[in-house]
């Protein structure tokens, strides 16, 4: 190995590190995320006031986009160290670094159509129902807040907060669907990646 490519080496695998650091970090984010609107609704819930009840569903949709945020930011990790391992892998001339392809098998695919957390047309994984399952708790328990304040407010007025509510959250999950529907944003990162780490540098199996 020259010295020209053992200094690429070291600095892609430093790039690595640094992109598998910030995934984990944004991991920890999301679980943080989940811990603290836990307490929250379990509060809002106890509390029973018409503000905390409002704030329940309303809180839950921000969210469920934040958590999508940190996904999108791990996804932007994923992709740039599946380009990283590829072209590691080209000059050590084989399969030496495989974790894209097991993050592929075990959580969900590169770049493939989804909404948030929940992939399309592909084998679903614990991955899909633990986002399908925290989706389902969410509805269910914005539903229990917005029975609360149909209870405790004139029907007009509940009904005005209940179709603001599904608009604010229909329009959530638009934005979400317009950005993660058709994986374009990781399929242009990845063809900057190959630009750069040549046209095979991202190529890892992935189902």
């Amino acid at each position: 190995m020259s010295e020209l490519v053992r200094l690429e080496y070291d600095a892609l695998t430093r790039q690595l590190e640094r992109m598998r650091a910030m995934q984990y970090a944004y991991n920890r984010k999301f679980f943080t995320l989940l811990f603290i609107s836990s307490v929250g609704v379990l509060w809002g819930l106890r509390d029973g006031s018409v503000l905390f009840l409002a704030a329940v569903p309303f809180g839950l949709v921000t969210t469920g986009v934040t958590a999508s945020f940190f996904l999108h930011c791990c996804d932007f990790a994923r992709v740039h160290a599946r380009a990283l391992e590829g072209r590691i892998n080209q000059l050590l001339g084989g399969r030496v670094l495989i974790a894209s392809e097991l993050e592929a098998e075990y959580f969900y695919p590169h770049a493939t159509p989804k909404l948030s957390g929940l992939t399309w047309g592909k084998r679903w994984t614990l991955f899909n129902w633990f986002t399908l399952h925290f989706c389902a708790v969410w509805a269910g328990v914005s539903a229990v807040a917005l029975l609360g304040l149909w209870r405790m407010l004139p029907d007009l007025e509940a009904a005005g907060l209940t179709a603001t509510l599904l608009v604010w959250a229909g329009g959530n999950v638009a934005v979400l669907d317009r950005w993660f529907g058709d994986a374009a944003a990781e399929r242009r990162m990845q063809e900057q990646l190959s630009a750069v780490y040549g046209g095979s540098a991202g190529d890892v199996h992935s189902r």
